[in-house]
């Protein structure tokens, strides 16, 4: 090579390095930028679906607690109508009182099952059952009609009231556990 062309090439190689090096910082500055983009999609991402899971456990929540008060409810009404029955001293107001404690129960028992999971259900479906089966008995008993099967006493019905407890206690702790709770023993 000639030597005017050497400084030529070199100042050409020079002259394509300087461009070639600003190319390649812009191309890694761009995926920096992407990755940083990406990340930060995906942690938005996994923000709205904690917030998502979030809000469904805390819905689900709201059920079972609404759920089980109206079980509560419709149980003590059941209790207090019996001992009323039992008595003989059954009142208007206290006719009423159950079927209202029965409508809520109804009521709250329909949104669960649109919510809850199905072995929530089954327990549930057992609980609300049985409750039912105690009201149709203790309104046949206090409008004079005889009983319909075997096993439909007041006393056989107070048996049942008793044996309820035990059915709300394992309702309540299958939808803790359906909600991420630890199980209680009570």
């Amino acid at each position: 090579m000639s030597s005017t062309l050497v400084p030529l090439v070199i100042a050409f190689l020079g002259i394509v390095g300087t461009l070639l090096s600003g190319l390649m910082t812009q191309r890694l500055a761009e995926k920096v930028k992407s990755r940083e983009l990406d990340h930060a999609e995906r942690q938005r991402a996994d923000e709205r679906q904690y917030e998502m899971k979030r809000a469904t456990v805390e819905s689900l929540r709201a059920c079972y607690v609404m759920l089980t008060t109206a079980s509560l409810d419709y149980h003590s009404e059941l209790n207090n109508f019996w001992y009323a029955l039992r008595d003989g001293r059954v009142t208007d107001d206290q006719r009423s009182r159950l079927d209202e404690a029965r409508r809520e129960h109804r009521a709250q028992y329909s949104e669960a099952q649109m919510r809850a999971a199905d072995d929530v259900l089954t327990t549930v479906d057992k609980v609300s059952r049985g409750l039912n089966r105690m009201y149709g008995v203790l309104k046949r008993l206090d409008g004079g009609f005889p009983p319909r099967r075997e096993g439909e006493s007041l006393e056989q019905v107070h048996a049942q009231i008793v044996a309820t407890w035990d059915q709300l206690s394992e309702m309540r702790r299958v939808m803790r556990r359906s909600i991420g709770l630890r199980s209680d023993s009570a």
